[in-house]
């Protein structure tokens, strides 16, 4: 079956490229065309929503392909009735929340930088960075698709600088962040974002002066909300880059006194022995 009078994929392919079934060059093809097509994007999202939610109710993050159920096909069905139907592209309850939980859900374990992000997303060791500023080359179709919605549905919020931060962006994410921390000044999550889009810059440009704003912003993050572990982390990370290395050291034991059991405390305790052994 074809939607949009047969320029669009089926929704045997689209349901092929949510069950991850589809060979790579197949799976990219599509990818392109569902990020730019609203009437296709809108088919996928119904049902990459669907896995989302029955992934959090199990506890599991990760985008990883699995058979389709009947919920899914169901969905799928339904939304290109939608399309077909009245050829809408409505708003959802919720949106900014859900497109987070999308792109978290499909950046999966995919970390590129050392700073940590608000919204939930899964501990993993970093693999390296995106090759260069907004380079969404080599991102996976599934970040690519979840960016789209952000850029679509959410270009001037806050979760924008989150997507932009995932495609290898800080600049962008810090403009955004930035004028949302003046019109949110009490808004601890921003403030924490921000000090982590200033540490991507910072590892991109060897630029103190960011790790320094990143340090501000993670403080000032810490006067609202004092135990929040990503303002914490992050706090410890811009004490390390800049070479604070006792106050480092204390700000990564204390973090540890907030989180002594997730990978994130791992990564603590890594980083809190090397510096032990610095003079």
């Amino acid at each position: 079956m074809k939607v949009n009078g047969g320029t669009c994929p089926s929704l045997e392919t689209i349901g092929a490229f949510v069950d991850g079934r589809l060979m790579e060059r197949e799976r990219e093809t599509i990818a392109d065309h569902v990020a730019s097509c609203e009437a296709c994007y809108f088919v996928f999202s119904e049902a990459a929503r669907t896995r989302v939610t029955a992934q959090a109710k199990s506890n599991v993050v990760s985008f990883q392909p699995r058979r389709m159920t009947w919920r899914i096909t169901a969905g799928l069905a339904a939304a290109a009735t939608i399309v077909l139907a009245v050829n809408l592209w409505g708003p959802r309850g919720n949106g900014d929340q859900q497109a987070l939980e999308q792109l978290v859900a499909a950046v999966g374990t995919a970390r590129t930088f050392d700073a940590r992000l608000t919204g939930g997303f899964v501990y993993a060791p970093v693999r390296g960075p995106v090759r260069g500023s907004n380079d969404t080359a080599n991102l996976s179709p599934d970040v690519r698709i979840a960016i789209a919605e952000i850029e679509k549905q959410h270009a001037a919020e806050p979760i924008a600088a989150t997507a932009a931060l995932v495609s290898g962006d800080p600049n962008r994410a810090i403009s955004i962040l930035e004028a949302a921390s003046k019109a949110n000044p009490n808004d601890a999550k921003i403030l924490s974002d921000l000090s982590a889009a200033y540490l991507t810059q910072a590892s991109l440009t060897n630029n103190t002066e960011n790790a320094s704003r990143a340090l501000a912003m993670a403080n000032r993050a810490l006067e609202i909300d004092r135990l929040m572990p990503e303002a914490m982390f992050n706090r410890a990370l811009a004490l390390q880059t800049i070479g604070q290395i006792d106050d480092a050291r204390a700000a990564w034991q204390a973090y540890l006194t907030i989180d002594d059991r997730s990978g994130w405390a791992d990564e603590a305790r890594t980083r809190l022995r090397i510096l032990s052994n610095q003079p």
